[in-house]
C-alpha cells in the first residue's frame, strides 16, 4: 500500500476516533455508529443513507465524502442531525486534527484541553477566547481557528459578508472553505452546527492536499531524503536557487505564520524531524515538494491555454510555493488568476495583483509583512527581467494605502519603477468623497505621478481637501 494512502486510512481513523470521543463527551449518543459499517463503500446506498440529509442540499457533498471515508456515521436511529450544535471542545479537536497537526498531549483536567493548549501555543487563539470547552462553538471563532490553522490570509478587501467585515471569514471564503447564507450574511455570532462542522473538515482536508502539493503525505522519513535519485523538474536549477535564496535554511522545525516549516521552507509535522534535517536532505524534500506545485500549476496553465518563458514560470513557481496555490482556485480565481487566463495586462496591473499577496495573520490580525512584499518585488523581477541573481528589489516599488475612514479598494499595490501610478485605487467612505492620496512628505499621489520609491499614503477626504487647497 502506497505512503500516500496509508496516511489518508490513518487520517480517516484519526478523524473517525475524533468525532466518537467529542461527541460521547458531551452526549451518550454519538456521531459514529458501529452497526452502520456494513454499509460503509455501498454506493447504491449513499442516496438514502440519512434520512435528513438530502441530495443538493448545501453539506451534501462534504457529509457523504466523510461518511463515504468512514470518518462520520449517524445516531442509532439512522438521521445525522446536522442542525444539532457542537461545542467549542469538539470543533477545535476536529480543526486541529483535519488541518494535519498531531494529536497534542492531553490534559487531565478535560477530555479537549490539550487541543485548547495547542491551539495557543500555535497562535491560533488568544488566552481568554476560550473559557469553556462544553459551550458551543461560534461561527466567527471557528472561522478564527480554521484560518490560522491553514495560515490562510485575507487577500482581497471587498466585504462580501453584509454583516462582517472580518478577515478571517474572508480568507476561508476566499479558498473556498466556508461560505454564507442566501441572503449574504455570514452570521458571526450564530453557532456551529453537525453540518457546518463536517462541511469544514472535508474542506480543509481537501486543501491540506493541495497545499502539500497533491499528497496527503506530510513528509518523508530522513533515510529517504538522502536519495540520490534525481527529481526531475520543469523548474531550473536556477528558479530553485532562487527559491532557497529567500526562503534561507533551517535545520530544526519552526513554525512560519501559515504552517510548520523546515529546510526551505518545506512543509512538515511539528515533531516529524525531531533531530533535524542538512541542507542535502532539505534540498531533496523541497525538490519533492516543487513536484507537486508544479503539477497544480502546470494544470492551470494547460486549461488555460497560458504559455509562460522560463523565468516566467520559475517566478510563478516561487510565488506558489510561498503561497500555496489556491491563488488558482476555479470556485474563487484571483484577480492575478483571471489577468494571466485572459492575457491582456499592463506590466502594473500584473505587478499589483502579485504583490498584494504579501499578507501573514498575527495575533492582532491579518497585516502586511515587509518581508513578504520584498519578496513580491523580487520575483516579478524574476518574471519580468529574467533576474535570478537580484542583489536588491530595484525596478518595483510599493504603495501602502491606509485611512482613518470608511474602507480601501486595496491596501497595498506594486508598480514598475520609472512608469506612472496606474492603475490607482480607491478608498470609499458612505459620509465623505474621495479625494485622492497624499504622501507623508505631504505630496499628493494620482495616476499622473511618475514613480520613484516605496511610499506609505493616506486617503484625502472632500471635506479635508478643502480646507486644505
Amino acid at each position: 500500500m502506497s505512503k500516500r494512502w496509508v496516511l489518508r486510512l490513518v487520517l480517516s481513523i484519526m478523524l473517525l476516533a475524533a468525532l466518537s470521543a467529542a461527541v460521547c463527551a458531551a452526549d451518550e449518543e454519538n456521531w459514529y455508529d458501529a452497526e452502520q459499517q456494513e454499509y460503509f463503500w455501498e454506493e447504491e446506498q449513499l442516496e438514502t443513507v440519512f434520512p435528513d440529509v438530502a441530495p443538493g442540499s448545501w453539506y451534501y457533498d462534504d457529509v457523504m465524502y466523510l461518511y463515504r471515508n468512514g470518518i462520520i456515521g449517524g445516531f442509532p436511529d439512522g438521521t445525522f442531525r446536522p442542525e444539532d450544535k457542537v461545542t467549542t471542545g469538539q470543533a477545535l479537536k476536529m480543526i486541529i486534527l483535519a488541518a494535519g497537526y498531531a494529536e497534542p498531549e492531553q490534559a487531565a483536567s478535560h477530555w479537549a484541553r490539550g487541543y485548547l493548549n495547542f491551539a495557543l501555543e500555535a497562535g491560533m487563539l488568544e488566552r481568554g477566547e476560550i473559557t469553556d470547552l462544553d459551550i458551543n462553538m461560534s461561527r466567527i471563532l471557528t472561522a478564527k481557528v480554521t484560518a490560522r490553522a491553514l495560515g490562510a490570509t485575507r487577500q482581497d478587501l471587498t466585504q462580501k459578508f453584509t454583516d462582517t467585515n472580518d478577515d478571517f471569514a474572508h480568507a476561508l471564503s476566499e479558498i473556498g472553505i466556508i461560505g454564507g447564507y442566501p441572503d449574504g450574511t455570514f452570521r458571526p455570532e450564530g453557532f456551529l452546527t453537525r453540518a457546518e462542522l463536517s462541511t469544514i473538515v472535508s474542506r480543509i482536508y481537501a486543501f491540506r492536499i493541495d497545499q502539500t502539493g497533491d499528497s496527503t503525505d506530510s513528509g518523508d522519513d530522513p533515510g529517504d531524503l538522502d536519495d540520490d535519485t534525481p527529481i526531475e523538474l520543469r523548474t531550473t536549477d536556477d528558479g530553485v536557487e532562487f527559491i532557497k535564496a529567500r526562503e534561507g535554511f533551517t535545520a530544526m522545525a519552526y513554525w512560519d505564520y501559515q504552517q510548520y516549516s523546515i529546510g526551505y521552507g518545506s512543509y512538515c509535522e511539528k515533531d516529524e524531524y525531531p533531530d533535524g534535517i542538512t541542507e542535502k536532505q532539505a534540498d531533496h524534500l523541497l525538490r519533492k515538494r516543487l513536484q507537486g506545485f508544479e503539477k497544480k500549476l502546470d494544470a492551470f496553465l494547460d486549461k488555460n491555454n497560458i504559455r509562460l518563458s522560463t523565468n516566467e514560470y520559475d517566478a510563478l513557481i516561487s510565488f506558489t510555493y510561498n503561497n500555496g496555490d489556491y491563488w488558482m482556485s476555479e470556485k474563487n480565481p484571483s484577480r492575478l488568476a483571471n489577468l494571466l487566463i485572459s492575457g491582456r495586462y499592463t506590466t502594473n496591473e500584473f505587478a499589483s495583483a502579485f504583490g498584494i499577496w504579501c499578507h501573514v495573520t498575527t495575533k492582532s490580525g491579518t497585516e502586511i509583512y515587509d518581508g513578504l512584499i520584498e519578496r513580491r518585488l523580487r520575483e516579478l523581477k524574476l518574471f519580468f527581467y529574467g533576474d535570478y541573481n537580484a542583489k536588491n528589489s530595484d525596478g518595483f516599488s510599493y504603495v501602502i494605502f491606509q485611512t482613518e475612514k470608511g474602507s480601501l479598494e486595496v491596501d497595498v499595490a506594486v508598480y514598475e519603477t520609472g512608469s506612472y501610478y496606474d492603475p490607482m485605487f480607491e478608498a470609499h467612505c458612505d459620509d465623505d468623497e474621495f479625494f485622492g492620496w497624499v504622501a507623508e512628505d505631504g505630496t499628493v499621489i494620482d495616476e499622473n505621478t511618475r514613480v520613484e520609491e516605496s511610499l506609505k499614503v493616506t486617503a484625502l477626504w472632500r471635506s479635508e481637501a478643502e480646507g486644505r487647497f
